[in-house]
């Protein structure tokens, strides 16, 4: 009820400010008509007094005399005209106007009110606005502690610059603080210090909230770097549909995502966000979703044979519960494992079988698998590295780097010199043990190989430029 006496009273006061003008009447102008007769009467008296006086020959006194009496009728012709404020007529509009005004402009206040406002809506109560007045203090005060730290940090790393650690909490700071720009400043320091994919997913993300959700040229490079290190990386292999999607290719969008989601957990918290966004943008854009679906399950590399369940597997599984579904994958995998422990002399069953142990979020048993297939054929690169990765996943620290990645990247470099993943990794744990030398020479030696469309040269150069010239 407050609410409406005040809305009341402001409007009352604009109606008044806007009609004042309309009804208010004019002053007569016979005052200053007698004022002008007046001036002009004493002009004649003048003329007079100069004749009598000499200074005005008959003829020249005449002549003004006669020019004072023209204007002196001149001015009795109008004193005589109407006076009145205003004709009837005008009078009419003004008057017409003010009530279209008094009407109209309450009517459409409350008309505009009752469209787009909340007249419905309880005041907030006393206590609640207390309660955000608190949340709001609490977010300051966050806010200022988060300040003091990324100042604090940013003297740190100007005599520890690498500390790579401290290069990717600057980072995280910084996006809390919304400051995008150098949030992707210090994660590109990170990556340059062998942050390795999780930096660069990191600078590419914050590069792409900086630009309000455009995949840039930039961003887009920093995720196919990231591709080069994880091929599987989904933040990656998200955004760079996404870009495609910008760059009005839908549907290279929408096939890259359905392949992504066709490596993507059933119970991944993001794959529902994933899955009605491939709907949205279907829809939009009037793309048959199933129908694309079965081209890219038919495209999908299978020489080295089923990674996991088959497609037809996962498509039949949509149908049923998530529990369910998930009960009938686990049940697939564990057949796996079984016949794999009565022949385990079937290596690519090993990766298979720890591709779906990573899949359903299970990383010890991937390991394992990984493991027992690196065990099995010491001198295949290829399985040596599918071992490291699972050692060292996208995201993991560089301080929790494990020695059996050390030692399983050092067997990679041992089959072959000069395999380019054997040469990254090499240069990252070389970094990491601040053997500059060392990262600086593989590093060196694997941009020797990248051919120059290589989308991951920019990084190792970078990479390069941070350690300097030595």
């Amino acid at each position: 009820m407050m609410f409406w006496a005040v809305a009341g009273v402001l409007v009352l006061a604009a109606v008044l400010a806007l009609i004042a003008p309309l009804v208010r009447r004019r002053q007569a102008t016979a005052p200053r008509a007698e004022h002008g007769l007046a001036v002009l009467k004493d002009q004649l008296a003048e003329i007079e007094r100069d004749r009598a006086a000499g200074r005005l020959a008959d003829a020249e006194a005449d002549a003004a005399r006669i020019e004072v009496e023209r204007r002196i009728l001149a001015e009795a012709d109008r004193d005589e005209a109407p006076t009145a404020t205003d004709p009837a007529s005008t009078r009419w509009r003004r008057f017409t106007v003010a009530a279209l005004i008094i009407v109209g402009v309450p009517a459409a206040t409350a008309a505009v009110y009752l469209h787009a406002g909340s007249p419905g809506m309880p005041d907030l109560p006393l206590s609640a606005r207390a309660d955000e007045r608190t949340r709001m203090a609490e977010l300051a005060q966050r806010q200022r502690g988060i300040m003091e730290m990324v100042q604090n940090l940013e003297q740190r790393l100007g005599s520890q610059p690498d500390d790579l650690e401290g290069w990717m909490l600057l980072g995280r700071s910084r996006l809390a603080l919304g400051d995008f720009e150098q949030a992707a400043v210090a994660f590109r320091r990170s990556a340059g210090l062998g942050g390795g994919a999780e930096a660069l997913g990191e600078m590419a993300e914050a590069l792409v909230r900086r630009d309000r959700g455009i995949v840039t040229p930039d961003a887009r490079q920093a995720f196919r770097d990231v591709l080069e290190i994880a091929p599987a990386d989904p933040r990656a292999r998200y955004y760079l549909a996404l870009g495609a999607l910008q760059a009005g290719d839908a549907e290279s969008a929408l096939r890259q995502w359905l392949a992504l989601a066709a490596d993507t957990p059933p119970d991944a918290p993001w794959r529902a966000g994933l899955m009605q966004r491939m709907e949205d943008v279907a829809a939009e854009n009037g793309i048959d979703l199933a129908a694309l679906g079965q081209e890219v399950v038919g495209e999908r590399p299978t020489a080295s044979g089923p990674r996991g369940p088959s497609q037809e597997d996962v498509a039949a599984a949509q149908s049923m519960s998530s529990e369910d579904r998930l009960a009938m994958i686990r049940g697939m995998v564990d057949g796996l494992q079984a016949r794999l422990e009565a022949d385990p002399s079937d290596i690519d069953g090993w990766l298979r079988l720890g591709r779906s142990w990573q899949v359903l979020g299970e990383p010890e048993k991937s390991v394992a698998a990984y493991k027992e297939a690196a065990e099995r054929a010491p001198d295949r690169a290829d399985v040596q590295l599918d071992y490291a990765r699972a050692l060292f996943p996208p995201g993991t620290a560089n301080r929790a780097m494990p020695q059996a990645f050390i030692d399983t990247v050092a067997r990679v470099r041992e089959i072959e010199p000069e395999n380019p993943e054997g040469l990254f990794f090499g240069g990252m744990i070389a970094a990491r043990k601040g053997d500059t030398e060392a990262a600086r020479d593989l590093w060196t030696r694997l941009l020797e190989r990248l051919p120059e469309d290589s989308p991951i040269r920019a990084a190792i150069q970078q990479r390069l430029a941070i350690l300097g010239e030595g």
